[in-house]
């Protein structure tokens, strides 16, 4: 909750940006939700999961550490665009 104070200052910079900048202002009332993101993100981010699942595993099957390196290398970039597109996905809107 705001204070009186806060509440005020808010409504003038409210008033400021609907005179002096009126697209910015119509942009933000129009704002939605972005429309959902392709089915096919997903599964390209499973692939780069798999693929560097596989290269782990051939990698240490066959005792060549390039593979292994490769595989946990793409392991990695496959979680850090997991936990990229939780962050927008988790509460529906973008994350900040």
């Amino acid at each position: 909750m705001l204070s009186h104070h806060e509440d005020r200052e808010l409504r003038a910079i409210e008033q400021w940006f609907e005179e002096y900048d009126p697209a910015l202002t119509k942009m933000l009332r129009n704002y939605e939700t972005p429309p959902p993101r392709s089915p096919f993100r997903l599964a390209g981010r499973i692939a780069v999961d798999v693929i560097g699942a596989t290269l782990f595993l051939l990698g240490a099957t066959l005792t060549v550490p390039v593979l292994v390196v490769l595989g946990v290398l793409l392991i990695v970039v496959g979680v850090c665009l997991h936990l990229a597109a939780g962050g927008r996905h988790r509460h529906g809107r973008p994350a900040r």
